[in-house]
C-alpha cells in the first residue's frame, strides 16, 4: 500500500557498504551503539509502490484539507517547491525535518479517504497502469507520465475498485480513444520530461486527487446539483413543469443511465466555462453548500470526466435497450443513443405504451430513455458548429413517429416526459436546419404528431386560439410551443425555395417540395415555395401575436439606454428589453426572428408585383425599415441579459440579425454577445462569430 516506510540500513552502515550488516533497530542501529559511535539514524521517508522518489518529490507539499464548503484553505505549503534531485541526494544523511513527515501524513490521509470513496462508488474509468520500473515516459497529447502516475496511484489505493466493463472495453475508452480536450493547452504539444519536472507539486497533486474524486458521493452531488440549477433550465424553456430541473434529477436517483449522463453533460459544460459556476442566485453573506463547491475546479479535467461518464451512461443506456443477454460492445457504445431507444421502441406492440393502469412502468422507462437521450444529444450540440447541429438529430423523426404509433389511440396527448423531449428536440431541430438551409427533421404537415405534443391545430393547417380551460398547458406553454410550430413552416419554406432556387439555375425540375419524405399527400401546392404560401405564414404570425397573453409584454423597456461604461455616456445603438418570465423572453425572440427571415425571403410575384422601378424601391425600403425593427428587438431582448435558458436558444438568432446590421457599434455589440454566452454559460459561439466577421469583411 501507499506510503509504507522503506526498510534500509542506517546512514552510517550504508557508507560503510555494510548495509547486509546493519540490524536497523531504531531509533539507533546496534552496531553503532556497540563501537561507541553515535548513530545517524534513518531515512523517514515514505515511497509509493513502483513510482520512488518521483512521486514522493510530487507530492510530499500537500496539505489541504477541505472540511467545511466555504472554509479557507491555507495554500502556503502547498505551493513550496522541493529541492531538487542532486541537493535531496546531498541531504540525505540529515534526519528528517518534522514539516516533510506532517505533509506525508496528510497526503496518506487525503488517500485513505478517497480510497474510502472510490470503494464506495465503485464506476470510474482509469488507464491501465505502466509497468513497473519503466523508465522516464515523454508525454503526448492525452497521455502523460503524470497521468500514469494516476492510474498506479488509484491501483494502489483502490485496487478492487471495479467499472462494469469488460476489460476489452475499458482498455479501449479509457486509453486509446481518450477524447482530446479543446480548451487545455498541454494537450497540443509534446512536453519533455524535463519540463513534466518542473511542474508545479501543486497542479501534480490537484490532477492526482480530482482522479480520485471520479465517481464519488461528493463528485456526483456536485456535477447533479450543477445540472439542476445551471443546464436543466435550458431544457425547460416552454415547460411551466420543470420536467428537467425537478423530476430527472430525482429519477437519476435509481436509474444509472440518467445519472451518468447528467454528469457528462454537467462535466463538460463545466469545462467549457473552466470550472466556474454562475453565481445568479447564489448568497452574498451565506457560505455555500457542500455540494456546491469542489475543490481546485478550475484545475480539474473535467473533459476527461464527462468523457468517462458519457460511455458510461452510453453503455447503461445500451443495456436497458437490449434483450438483457447482450454483452456490451465498443461499436453498441459508438451508436447514436437516438438510434439505440428507436430500436427499442419499433419493438414495442401498440398497446405497450399510454395504459397507465397497467403499462405505467414502461411509460415510465420510455420517458427516461427520451430524457436520456436528450441530454446525450445536447452534449453533443454544447460545442458542435452550427451546421453540425441538424447531423446529430438525425433519426429523431422516426423514433417520434413509432411513439406516435405505440401511443395510445384517439385526443390523449403525450405524456409530461415525452412531451417535454420533444419540444425540445423541435427547437434544437429548426434552429440546426436554419443553419444549413434545410428541412426540418419534424414534418410540419404531420399534423397528428403536433396534435400529441400538445398544441391545437384545426383541419385547416392553422392555429386555434389559446384557451386555458381546453387544455392542462398553461397558456405561455401553448404559445411558445405553437410559435415553434410556425417557426419550423417557416424554416422549411426557405428549404424548399433553396430547392426551387437549385433547379432554376440548373434547368432540372423541382423534386420533392412538397415536404420531407414522410408528409401527407396533397400538400404540394400549399407547400410550393410561392407567394400565396408566404402570404399564409405571415397571417399566421400575425394571428398568433394578436393571440398572445399579456405575460407576453415585456416588464423593462429602455427605448434608447445610455451606456454608462463611458464617461460621456452616449446612447447604445439598441433598445435593453427584460421580461419576466424566460418562457416569454425567448419566444419573443423567435418570433421576430422568423418574421425576419420571411421579410428576407419573399418570393417574386410576376402577376401581382409592382410595375415601375420606383414601386420596387419603395418595397424594398418597407423591407429594409422592418428589417431593421425586428433586428433592433432581438438584439435589445439579448442586451437585457435574459435568464440562461434564453442565450443558450439566441446564438443563431444573433447570427441570422447580426448579417443585417452595417454599423461597427451594432456589429461590436452582437460579437460581445456571442461571446459572452460561450464565457457565461459554454455553448459554442465562436463558429458564428468567426462566420459574421467573415462575412463582413466581403
Amino acid at each position: 500500500m501507499p506510503g509504507v516506510p522503506s526498510n534500509k540500513a542506517c546512514e552510517r552502515c550504508k557508507k560503510r557498504h555494510m548495509k547486509d550488516q546493519c540490524d536497523e533497530t531504531r531509533p539507533h542501529c546496534q552496531r553503532c551503539t556497540g563501537a561507541g559511535v553515535e548513530c545517524p539514524g534513518y531515512v523517514q521517508t515514505r515511497k509509493f509502490i513502483d513510482q520512488g522518489a518521483s512521486v514522493r518529490r510530487r507530492y510530499a507539499p500537500y496539505q489541504e484539507v477541505h472540511s467545511r464548503a466555504g472554509t479557507p484553505v491555507n495554500d502556503a505549503h502547498m505551493g513550496e517547491e522541493h529541492e531538487p534531485d542532486s541537493t535531496q541526494n546531498e541531504m540525505q544523511a540529515e534526519p528528517p525535518h518534522e514539516a516533510t513527515l506532517t505533509s506525508t501524513d496528510d497526503l496518506e490521509m487525503a488517500e485513505e479517504a478517497s480510497g474510502m470513496g472510490l470503494m464506495q462508488n465503485q464506476f470510474f474509468i482509469t488507464k491501465p497502469p505502466e509497468p513497473p520500473h519503466a523508465p522516464e515516459i515523454h508525454r503526448v497529447p492525452g497521455h502523460g507520465s503524470h497521468e500514469s502516475s494516476r492510474a498506479t496511484l488509484q491501483n494502489s489505493v483502490s485496487p478492487n475498485v471495479t467499472t462494469g466493463f469488460s476489460p476489452n472495453f475499458e482498455h479501449s475508452y479509457s486509453h486509446s480513444k481518450r477524447p482530446v480536450p479543446r480548451d487545455r493547452p498541454d494537450y497540443e504539444r509534446l512536453i519533455s520530461s524535463e519540463s513534466v519536472s518542473h511542474r508545479s507539486e501543486k497542479e501534480e497533486f490537484q490532477d492526482i486527487f480530482s482522479e480520485l474524486m471520479t465517481g464519488t458521493e461528493h463528485e456526483v452531488a456536485f456535477l447533479v446539483r450543477n445540472f439542476a440549477q445551471v443546464i436543466a433550465p435550458w431544457l425547460d424553456v416552454s415547460d411551466m413543469g420543470k420536467f428537467f430541473s425537478v423530476l430527472v434529477p430525482i429519477r437519476a436517483i435509481n436509474c444509472n443511465a440518467l445519472k451518468y449522463s447528467i454528469a457528462a453533460l454537467s462535466a463538460k459544460q463545466l469545462g467549457r466555462v473552466k470550472g466556474a459556476k454562475s453565481s445568479a442566485g447564489g448568497g452574498m453573506f451565506t457560505s455555500p453548500a457542500t455540494t456546491e463547491v469542489y475543490p481546485n475546479s478550475a484545475q480539474v479535467d473535467w473533459y476527461l470526466k464527462a468523457a468517462n461518464y458519457y460511455y458510461l451512461a452510453a453503455s447503461d443506456l445500451n443495456n436497458s435497450t437490449s434483450d438483457g443477454y447482450t454483452l456490451v460492445s465498443s461499436s453498441a457504445v459508438l451508436d447514436s443513443p437516438i438510434d439505440l431507444v428507436g430500436r427499442w421502441l419499433k419493438k414495442q406492440s401498440p398497446q405497450s405504451i399510454g395504459q397507465s393502469s397497467i403499462d405505467g412502468a414502461l411509460l415510465k422507462k420510455a420517458e427516461d430513455m427520451l430524457a436520456n437521450i436528450t441530454l446525450l444529444t445536447l452534449y453533443k450540440l454544447l460545442d458542435a458548429k452550427g451546421e453540425e447541429w441538424h447531423m446529430h438529430l438525425s433519426g429523431i423523426h422516426s423514433l417520434f413517429d413509432s411513439l406516435l404509433r405505440i401511443h395510445h389511440k384517439g385526443s390523449t396527448p403525450f405524456s409530461h416526459g415525452i412531451r417535454a423531449s420533444f419540444w425540445n428536440f423541435v427547437r434544437q431541430d429548426y434552429l440546426g436546419s436554419y443553419f444549413t438551409r434545410s428541412e426540418t427533421h419534424f414534418d410540419p404537415q404531420n399534423l397528428p404528431l403536433w396534435r400529441a405534443a400538445g398544441i391545437k391545430i384545426d383541419e385547416q393547417d392553422k392555429l386555434r386560439a389559446l384557451d386555458s380551460g381546453s387544455s392542462s398547458l398553461p397558456l405561455e406553454d401553448q404559445a411558445a410551443n405553437g410559435l415553434s410550430w410556425l417557426v419550423s413552416k417557416v424554416i422549411n419554406f426557405l428549404a424548399k425555395s433553396k430547392q426551387s432556387q437549385i433547379a432554376q439555375w440548373t434547368g432540372s425540375p423541382p423534386s420533392n417540395l412538397s415536404g420531407s419524405p414522410g408528409s401527407p399527400s396533397g400538400t404540394s401546392e400549399r407547400s410550393y415555395p410561392n407567394t400565396n404560401t408566404w402570404l399564409d405564414l405571415c397571417f399566421e404570425f400575425q394571428n398568433w401575436f394578436e393571440g398572445v397573453p399579456e405575460t407576453f409584454r415585456p416588464c423593462v423597456r429602455i427605448d434608447h439606454p445610455r451606456d454608462l461604461s463611458k464617461p460621456d455616456g452616449g446612447q447604445l445603438p439598441f433598445p435593453e428589453i427584460f421580461f419576466s418570465l424566460a418562457t416569454c423572453a425567448a419566444t419573443m425572440q423567435h418570433y421576430h426572428f422568423g418574421r425576419v427571415a420571411l421579410l428576407l425571403n419573399r418570393p417574386q410575384d410576376t402577376v401581382s408585383a409592382p410595375s415601375t422601378a420606383f414601386d420596387r424601391l419603395q418595397g424594398y425600403r418597407e423591407v429594409t425599415k422592418e428589417v431593421e425593427y425586428r433586428s433592433r428587438e432581438v438584439c435589445g431582448i439579448a442586451l437585457g441579459r435574459p435568464q440562461g435558458e434564453v442565450r443558450v436558444y439566441m446564438v443563431p438568432l444573433l447570427f441570422a440579425v447580426g448579417q443585417c446590421l452595417e454599423s461597427a457599434d451594432e456589429r461590436k455589440i452582437i460579437v460581445d454577445l456571442l461571446r459572452g454566452v460561450e464565457a457565461d454559460l459554454g455553448w459554442a459561439t465562436d463558429f458564428a462569430v468567426q462566420s459574421l466577421q467573415s462575412s463582413w469583411s466581403r
